[in-house]
């Protein structure tokens, strides 16, 4: 099967600027223009192992810019087509693109939108298989979602909610797959800090959370380290929330992957607070790379998989008492061994083939 894959952002999807026909691509432009691995890796990373399984044979992204026509090598096993568009966004070039190569067998979106481009293309690929996934909570809420015909949720409840709206539309809990091979592992690292929250400083993130339950804590004093950039000028409040607190606690700030992981194995224990969140893979990659992870239980999606020997989950009240047994205990966990009994390659995609049949993607 060859895929497509696409995201329904604009500003990760449609560049208009100063381009002409003979631009080159500087890594800066490509860094603006999200040309990552991290950009849509819920989605790429299982794309990526549908490949390894040689049950897609060819994928690409499709983006819009103001230059020419351009395909360029993209991170992880596969290219970035970079189509043509102008202020009145017309598609001309894709339209001849998709008619010399044909459709593609899935058009894999992610997102919650339905911009113009995502409009043009399903109107040129009526034969292509859609499915969608949004990191959103409320899958619900996919702009034109009955013209998908799979979505994808992160749990059962969120299967009701979306069949209670869409009734014919097939719809599929599914497990994230991340890079646990040469991406989250367990390292040889002295624990120098007690807590580890690798998450974007936003509100909804709930880091206030963790400082609350540490507030709480008196009989010792516990190191944190949170990893994620500052994208919503959220640091300057967390860290008056830290004046009083007899706990020392360092913001990385935005680093690279292989930054993330040193930092994780250098804690003891990882956390994930969050409330309205879509599964965050933080909590897979705790697991990977061999660190115990305490999970708020009011997370709307995501707590599901933590298992007993992977670490626990607890409400608010009660996350001051989950930091001071996992603590405790941390050496007691086996993490990985969970992990890769229950999420690797091996146990998710042959899942997620299944899921695909089920909604009649053959």
């Amino acid at each position: 099967m060859n895929v497509v894959f696409l995201r329904t952002k604009l500003d990760s999807a449609v560049f208009l600027g100063d381009h002409h026909a003979g631009d080159e691509l500087d890594p800066s432009l490509l860094e603006r223009m999200k040309i990552t691995q991290k950009a849509g890796s819920s989605s790429k990373n299982m794309i990526v192992g549908l490949i390894e399984k040689r049950i897609v044979s060819r994928c690409e992204e499709w983006k819009f810019w103001s230059g020419r026509l351009q395909e360029i090598s993209g991170p992880g096993h596969f290219p970035v087509k970079l189509f043509p568009v102008d202020e009145r966004f017309a598609l001309e070039e894709l339209a001849h693109y998709i008619d010399a190569a044909g459709q593609p067998d899935i058009l894999w979106v992610e997102g919650t939108d339905y911009p113009f481009y995502l409009e043009r293309i399903f109107q040129l690929c009526p034969e292509s298989f859609k499915l969608v996934y949004s990191k959103d909570w409320r899958p619900w809420k996919i702009a034109h979602l009955e013209e998908y015909n799979l979505c994808l949720v992160d749990e059962p409840w969120e299967v009701e909610k979306v069949k209670s709206y869409f009734p014919r539309l097939h719809c599929a809990v599914w497990d994230k797959l991340i890079d646990y091979k040469s991406a989250f592992y367990p390292m040889a690292s002295n624990k120098i800090y007690d807590i580890c929250y690798v998450a974007y400083l936003r509100e909804r993130k709930n880091h206030a959370l963790l400082f609350s339950a540490m507030a709480k804590i008196n009989d010792r004093r516990l190191s944190c380290v949170c990893i994620g950039d500052d994208r919503k000028n959220h640091r300057a409040e967390l860290e008056r929330m830290l004046e009083d607190l007899p706990h020392s606690v360092h913001f990385t700030g935005e680093i690279l992957l292989e930054e993330v992981n040193r930092y994780i194995n250098s804690a003891k224990i990882g956390v994930m607070c969050s409330r309205l969140d879509a599964a965050p893979r933080a909590i897979l990659e705790y697991m990977a790379a061999d660190v115990p992870v305490l999970v708020n239980s009011e997370l709307l999606a995501g707590a599901r998989y933590v298992g007993a020997q992977a670490g626990l989950v607890k409400p608010p009240a009660e996350f001051h008492l989950g930091l001071l047994e996992l603590l405790d205990n941390y050496q007691n966990y086996s993490p990985r061994a969970f992990f890769l009994e229950n999420y690797s390659v091996e146990k998710v995609v042959p899942k997620f083939i299944e899921i695909l049949e089920q909604a009649g993607c053959r």
